[in-house]
């Protein structure tokens, strides 16, 4: 069972589907229980170590953000994907044999995701040593979309100052501000319309960004995929978003720019989406794009793991002394590194098990003592 939980308090909205089937249907197939995904269900047979399963399975999340901190608000959204390994020793027919499934060991992995950057990451996840069971997961995400929010918010009562003025989450709101909101247009209109083009334009840097960082990083898997014959086409966000900005600033009537600036949110949100759903279609469970994920993985981990790793010289006839922790040193220094604020604010992995991976309190501080014949002996 697989499910995307989610701990900080801001009102989110989480929808799963099964894009479509993939490979054999095996004892049950997939499908979706209230907000979570079940995977097709197998029998074990011990003379198979492996079992493929590819199921492709899509979480949709609606969240409510400022939009002065679009990026501060996505980064801080503390996601969690939830893989828990159900089993049953009973032999049931297909009809009742969930009903008999129980959960049996769990992992939780961290996801750190960037609104601008997305989320591309594969990971072997090694349930535990009882179960000796481990799970090949692969996590693409993106940001494809910024709307007016579906999701509603307990408002204060409506005053005589409030009542006639635009909802604290209309567009006016978010383009002019809380001007707009009380019916203040006492502002200077240049200050009020020149507000709205830097709002503007951090809202489609933003979409504009995601958008590059996607078709970046499908061109790099088309290039890996040497039997696909999907041809992208790219486009240059840098002046799509100077020609987004000149057109807007030749208005000076505020309801004028309010509808072009909804049209191109709503155009950039839409080809998000056609190319997140293109990336799903070409890209998703080929094996030459997970082989490189699986590298990367492996490249980033063992970077983390190499923050821990010192190397000491020493002269070769000290190899035959007897091992002096003082002078070593070995445990002060770790100390040292340990309580260290780098080492204490290492970057996380963009998918992470804390229990697998550690943190700066468990990652292992390894020493390779190096005895050498160019140092000299100390008098």
């Amino acid at each position: 069972m697989i499910g995307i939980i989610k701990t900080s308090p801001v009102p989110a909205k989480i929808k799963v589907t099964l894009p479509k089937a993939t490979g054999e249907t095996l004892v049950l197939p997939s499908c979706v229980n209230g907000g979570s995904a079940i995977s097709k269900t197998f029998q074990i047979l011990y003379r198979n170590e492996d079992v493929t399963i590819n199921d492709l399975i899509s979480f949709r999340l609606h969240t409510i953000i400022d939009s002065s901190k679009i990026e501060e608000c996505l980064e801080k959204l503390e996601l969690q994907l939830v893989l828990e390994l159900w089993f049953s020793e009973e032999d049931a027919g297909p009809g009742s044999l969930q009903d008999k499934m129980e959960s049996v060991t769990s992992r939780t992995l961290s996801l750190h995701f960037s609104p601008t950057k997305g989320i591309h990451h594969h990971v072997p996840v090694l349930f535990d040593y009882f179960h000796l069971c481990a799970l090949d997961t692969t996590v693409h995400g993106t940001l494809i979309g910024l709307h007016q929010p579906a999701i509603t918010l307990p408002r204060p009562p409506k005053s005589a100052w409030t009542k006639n003025g635009p909802g604290e989450n209309s567009i006016e709101m978010v383009y002019f501000g809380s001007a707009a909101q009380y019916g203040d247009y006492s502002r200077n209109d240049t200050v009020r319309l020149h507000t709205a083009f830097n709002v503007h334009r951090k809202l489609c840097t933003v979409l504009l960004s995601a958008y590059e960082s996607l078709q970046a990083t499908f061109e790099l898997y088309l290039k890996t995929m040497r039997n696909s014959i999907f041809k992208l086409e790219h486009m240059n966000c840098h002046r799509r978003l100077e020609i987004i900005m000149d057109s807007i600033q030749c208005f000076d009537n505020e309801e004028d720019l309010i509808n072009k600036a909804t049209t191109d949110v709503t155009q950039l949100c839409a080809e998000n989406v056609n190319l997140w759903f293109q990336f799903v279609e070409v890209v998703a469970l080929d094996r030459s794009v997970l082989h490189l994920l699986t590298q990367e993985h492996h490249t980033s981990r063992a970077k983390r793991f190499a923050e821990g790793f010192f190397t000491h010289d020493y002269p070769k006839p000290e190899c035959l002394s007897c091992y002096e922790p003082s002078f070593h040193g070995h445990a002060e220094l770790c100390n040292i590194v340990r309580s260290s604020e780098y080492f204490q604010n290492l970057p996380s992995l963009q998918l992470e098990i804390c229990d697998i991976d550690g943190d700066y309190t468990t990652l292992p501080i390894i020493f390779e003592d190096v005895y050498c014949d160019h140092i000299p002996m100390s008098n």
